[in-house]
Formats: structure tokens, sequence, C-alpha cells
């Protein structure tokens, strides 16, 4: 799972890196130093005046040019026709957003391809409510199974994902479903709560994601993803990877918490699991153990979901495929300022925020699940990196063209000891930053093993 996570990032890291590197080759700036990662070089080679190398922190890359760092270069000293600095402002300029623009243009191509080629979309982007979990704000508010969700707060359904976003950055506000039952609308207010992951084991604590949920999820199928474990009960029992788990003494099971939570609370005496396979109904008696390192009864199986078929391919031709990408790259670009907005008014908390080892895991973990929504998520951090590099913070590449508009501005640049104390002081910040949000990963990393 990590290893392709890292595999996928490396990638976006390596075209961002290689936008600088063209583009310095291009305006004959020399590039002393081509990485991907940052630390100790593991692997490197050298090709003309080009050191290239693979360093030991995979998150992230460098390309260093001669003359780049204002600390190298003497206050009066004239930097040589070679140095980074000794190049025009719009040469420079050019270098800096050459990394962003690939990301975003790279994204953009994806996007336009996969929606030429076809993508799974829902027949409809109104929402049936397949189950509504125990003590949420959901059934609080009092939705129900089998409800259609057709609005929040006055704008159209566009399916769950979004669904799920726009819950996810409203937590503690109030928000207005338009629900449809039994031939009836109703206006169904609804304020999401913290979303937690509970605990695996006695062992560990519950997670605290930072962000809205009211419980709801879409008709899904609770499916037995590989073989049962050998020698255990589920083995023994005949049960099989695919066969879709129904019921358990007569509860119909729609999520895998809720198999876990009945197998749990049996304390090893039998219960009857009701199998679907193909089309045939089975009726199997499993009587579960108890596992020592996980702290519960267990069968023997490793759980996932099959959504119920409410979507198909579409396809797109060039001037419908480009609208989409447009609108989708438009969403993407956006919805980090969305995500600072609602924190700051409190509607997301830091909890929320993923950095590296998350976004590996989540990355790793998607490509397993299918390759279309990988795609996907690869194009949304694509996007992301672009624009988060585009923003004025110092040391990132904005912050350099934000530098270089002053200079533009001023008609002579920022003194070198002013450059080098702003950029000290920035990266000693994001030092401190990416350390906090490395820890919060490391926190969370049990949602991806277990």
């Amino acid at each position: 799972m990590f290893v392709l996570g890292l595999i996928a990032l490396s990638f976006l890291v390596t075209i961002h890196e290689l936008g600088h590197f063209l583009v310095a080759k291009w305006n004959n700036v020399k590039v002393n130093t081509f990485s991907i990662g940052f630390g100790k070089k593991l692997f490197r080679f050298k090709r003309g005046e080009t050191e290239y190398c693979i360093s030991a922190i995979p998150f992230g890359g460098y390309v260093a040019m001669s003359g780049e760092n204002p600390d190298s270069i003497e206050e009066g000293e004239k930097p040589s026709d070679r140095d980074f600095m000794g190049k025009s402002i719009g040469a420079r300029a050019a270098i800096a957003f050459a990394g962003p623009f690939v990301n975003i243009v790279f994204a953009f191509v994806l996007l336009m391809i996969l929606y030429m080629v076809g993508v799974e979309e829902p027949y409809t982007k109104n929402l049936i409510v397949g189950f509504v979990a125990d003590d949420s704000a959901a059934q609080e508010a009092g939705l129900l199974p089998g409800d259609t969700i057709t609005a929040m707060n006055g704008k159209a359904s566009q399916g769950w994902d979004d669904f799920r976003e726009q819950i996810g950055v409203s937590l503690g506000a109030e928000v207005v479903l338009e629900v449809h039952r039994n031939g009836e609308i109703l206006p169904i207010i609804v304020v999401p709560r913290e979303l937690v992951i509970p605990a695996q084991d006695s062992s560990g604590s519950d997670i605290k994601m930072g962000i809205g949920d009211i419980g709801v999820y879409p008709r899904n199928r609770v499916i037995v993803r590989q073989p049962p474990v050998a020698g255990s009960a589920a083995e023994k029992a005949g049960i099989l990877a695919g066969d879709t788990i129904f019921e358990i003494n007569g509860e119909h099971i729609s999520r895998y918490e809720e198999v876990v939570r009945i197998v749990d609370g049996s304390k090893g005496e039998p219960v009857t699991v009701t199998l679907i396979r193909n089309a045939d109904t089975l009726n199997v008696p499993l009587t579960a153990s108890y596992n020592e390192e996980y702290k519960r009864y267990m069968v023997g199986i490793q759980m996932g979901y099959v959504v119920f078929r409410e979507t198909h391919v579409v396809r797109r031709g060039p001037v419908e495929a480009l609208s989409k990408t447009c609108a989708t790259s438009w969403k993407m670009t956006t919805s980090i300022f969305r995500y600072f907005k609602r924190m700051f008014q409190g509607h997301v908390k830091v909890d929320a925020f993923s950095g590296p080892v998350s976004i590996v895991a989540v990355m790793g973990n998607v490509w397993m699940s299918g390759f279309q929504d990988f795609l996907m998520l690869l194009a949304l951090i694509s996007i992301n990196l672009g624009v988060m590099n585009l923003l004025p913070l110092a040391i990132t590449d904005g912050g350099l063209l934000m530098f270089l508009g002053i200079e533009k501005l001023r008609g002579k640049p920022l003194s070198l000891k002013t450059q080098s104390i702003i950029q000290n002081v920035a990266a000693a910040f994001f030092i401190s930053f990416f350390v906090f949000i490395t820890i919060m990963d490391f926190g969370k990393l049990s949602l991806f093993l277990k």
C-alpha cells in the first residue's frame, strides 16, 4: 500500500521538479542537483554538470541552481551569467512558475482523458439513504433508510462525494436537507458532529478526524474480500471470498462495523450468518474465537463494500469533456481555500489536515481499491500541489514570485540579508508545521493498517 502511494507521490514531485529543471536549462541556468526527496542521498549519478539523486525523505524534492540561495552571494557581489540571480526577472519568474504549472496542466490533461475514455457516474445525483447510524446526527434529525436527499441548503444534490465534502466542512453548522419520503417533500435540519473513528482494539484510542459527519451511508453490500484465514471459524464454515454477508442472527447487515459489533458481542456463542452467493442464499452457523492481538472475538474474514449498481460509464466527446474538465479543475483548485475558510469559521478542525504520510497511505489504498478513483485522486493532489506552491509563502514557488514582484515594483530586489531572514523564518515555521502534521499523520495510520 505505502509503496504504491510513494510511487504516485514521487511521480507528482518528479514532474513538478522537472518543470523547474527544464525551464532553468532553457534559460541557461546551471543546475547543480536534481533530487527526488530530501536529506541523505541514497542513489546518485552525475551527467554533465548536474547530479541526479534519490534522497532518503521521499515527501518532496528540489532543483538546486547555481546562485539561487541569497546566502551564497556576498552583498554587492555580481552574479554570473549562469547564476539564477543573474537572470532577468521574467526568466526567474518562468523558472519558479514552471513546477506548479506542470502539476496543474498534468491534472487537466489527465481529467480530460478520463472524461473522454469514460468514468463511472451515478444515474441520478439524488442520494438514496441506505443506512442511518445509531445515535447519529441524522437519526436525531429524523432521517430514515430509503429517504431520498435531493438538495442541501437549497442546492441540488451532486452525488455522494459532493455530499460528504459539504457535510465535512459544516461541523457544528445547521444544514437543511430536502428529503423525499413516500411522495412527501420534507425539510430536515441536521447539525453535523465531528467524525470519530473508534479504536480498533482496547489498547488504542479513538481517532478524531476534524470534519463533520451525520451518520448516513449509501446502499452497500458487505462482502468477504479475501479467502478466510486458514483454520478460522469462517474457513471451517465454508465461507468464500466474494460472499455477501446479508444478515447475522436475522439482523440486516449494511456496514462491516455491524459485523464486528455482532461477532464481538457474541462472546463465543454461535451465530447464524446469512450469505448470498451468486443466486443462492445460505445460512451458516459460526462460533467466533477470541483474538489476543485485537482484543475481541473474530471469525477470520476481511470485509469490504460493494455499492449497489447505481452508476454507469459516461463517455464524453472532446467539447463536453473539456467543459467537464474545466468545472472539475476549478472545483479542485478552490477546494483548499474552501477548507481554510471553513476552518476559520470553526466548521473544520485542524485534525482534518493530512500530511505526506496520510496522503501516501490514502493514495495507496485508493490505488488498490479502484484505478479510476486513484487517477481522480492523483489529479486532485496534483492540482493542490500546484496551487499550494503558488501561494506567496516565502519558501514556496509563490513566495519567490512574490519577491520577484516586489523587485519589479521597486526597481531593485530586497537586500540579500532581508531575503535570507524572511526565508529562514519561513523555513523554521514550515519545518515545525511539517513535524506537527506528520505527528498527527502517524496517529491516523491505524486507519490504513487494520
